[in-house]
C-alpha cells in the first residue's frame, strides 16, 4: 500500500506543470482510470468516487467507505488532472461524497488551472430509484477566471437487478464562464457477473444551433476475480475526434490500483491515468 500511495502522489504532483487543449475546457473529464479505460461510460456504475461529480445518485448503489487518489496527464495535448475522492454509503441509507480536483490546461496566453471541490449526497427511494444532488465550488486561475458555485443533479433507475439507467445535469447554476459549461448525460450499465458493459452519452446545448454530443461505450472483464481488463471507444461530435482506450487493474476486496491509456485516432491526444483506491465495509 505504501508503494501504491507513493505512485499516486507522484502522479498528482506531476499534473502541476500540464496544460490542455481548448476543446476540453468544460472541465467535464473528472474521472478515474477505470472510467477513461471504458470510453468514459461510467455514470451508471456507482463503483467509485467518480459518482460524486459524474452522477451523485449512484453513490448509494453499493454499501461501503471509499478513498481514491487519481493522477494523470496527456503528453500529446499537455493536459493534467489530479484528484482525491471520499465516499460513505455504509453509515446510513443516504450516500455522501466529497471530492477535490486540480486540472491544468490551456495554451500560451490562455494557460490556466482549476481547483474544483464537490460535495454530494444521494437518497435511495426503494429498490428502483435513487436521487442525488451535488454542489461544486470552482476557482479558475487565469483567463477567463472565476470563483463561483454551481450544482448538479442526477437520478438512477434500476428496472431489474442487473441493469442500471442514469441521467444527470451538470453546472445547472449558470456561471457565465466558457470553461464551466452546462451539459446533460445519460448512461446505461449492466452487471453480468464477470462482465460489465456500459454506454454513456453527453449533450451540451450552450452554443445556439451547434449542440455538442459525445458517445462512449466500454466493457470490463474481471479475470480470476482479481484482474480487471477494460476497453472502450469515445466519439466527440464537436471536435470530430475518435478515441480508443484500454486499461488494467489489480484489486482485492475492492482495494487496489487501476491504470488506463487513451489514444486519439485522428489527433495527438495520448492520455495515461492511474487510480489508487481503498475500500472498507
Amino acid at each position: 500500500m505504501t508503494r501504491w500511495l507513493s505512485l499516486a502522489l507522484g502522479c498528482l504532483a506531476a499534473t502541476a506543470a500540464a496544460q490542455t487543449s481548448p476543446d476540453a475546457t468544460h472541465l467535464g473529464e473528472l474521472m478515474n482510470a477505470r472510467n477513461f479505460a471504458m470510453g468514459q461510460a461510467y455514470r451508471g456504475h456507482g463503483y467509485g468516487t467518480e459518482a460524486i461529480d459524474g452522477n451523485p445518485a449512484a453513490l448509494p448503489l453499493y454499501k461501503r467507505y471509499q478513498v481514491e487518489l487519481t493522477g494523470g496527464g496527456d503528453w500529446g495535448l499537455g493536459w493534467g488532472l489530479g484528484g482525491v475522492g471520499l465516499a460513505d454509503s455504509a453509515s446510513s441509507d443516504v450516500g455522501f461524497g466529497l471530492s477535490y480536483h486540480f486540472v491544468s490546461y490551456g495554451r500560451d496566453e490562455t494557460k490556466r488551472s482549476a481547483h474544483l471541490t464537490t460535495v454530494a449526497a444521494a437518497l435511495p427511494i426503494g429498490e428502483l430509484f435513487s436521487l442525488g444532488l451535488s454542489v461544486r465550488h470552482q476557482v479558475i486561475v487565469g483567463e477567463p477566471h472565476t470563483n463561483s458555485v454551481t450544482m448538479g443533479a442526477g437520478v438512477i433507475v434500476r428496472p431489474v437487478q442487473f441493469l442500471t439507467l442514469a441521467a444527470s445535469g451538470h453546472n445547472l447554476i449558470g456561471v457565465w464562464n466558457p470553461d464551466v459549461r452546462r451539459f446533460f448525460s445519460f448512461g446505461a450499465s449492466a452487471n453480468l457477473g464477470f462482465f460489465t458493459p456500459a454506454f454513456d452519452m453527453t449533450a451540451d446545448f450552450e452554443d445556439a444551433g451547434a449542440p455538442r454530443f459525445t458517445f462512449g461505450g466500454g466493457l470490463e472483464w474481471i479475470a480470476a476475480d482479481t484482474f480487471p481488463i477494460r476497453g472502450g471507444y469515445l466519439y466527440d461530435t464537436h471536435t470530430q475526434t475518435h478515441f480508443l482506450s484500454a486499461g488494467l487493474g489489480l484489486f482485492e476486496e475492492g482495494s487496489g490500483i487501476d491504470v488506463a491509456y487513451r489514444h486519439e485516432l485522428n489527433g495527438q491526444s495520448r492520455l495515461v491515468v492511474i487510480t489508487l483506491k481503498a475500500q472498507f465495509r
